[in-house]
């Protein structure tokens, strides 16, 4: 079974031009922690030369690539 991070890293590897990604709220704590990164001030973290944010509760684990527009 695929954890938070596996997830991001496999979004990162198939959308590698991408600038950003967003995780899931109820999944956001068990990634930072597996980081071992806390958010900045406008709620953000770097990854993988990546910004990881917060994407609200019930959502998937997307690229900017992906998010066509609703940001």
């Amino acid at each position: 079974m695929m954890d938070v991070r596996d997830l991001v890293d496999l979004a990162i590897d198939e959308d590698p031009r991408s600038p950003c990604l967003w995780v899931p709220s109820e999944h956001w704590d068990d990634f930072c922690a597996a980081i071992r990164r806390t958010p900045n001030l406008i709620g953000a973290v770097i990854y993988r030369d990546k910004t990881i944010r917060d994407g609200g509760p019930g959502t998937d684990v997307v690229t900017g690539s992906d998010m066509s527009g609703r940001r």
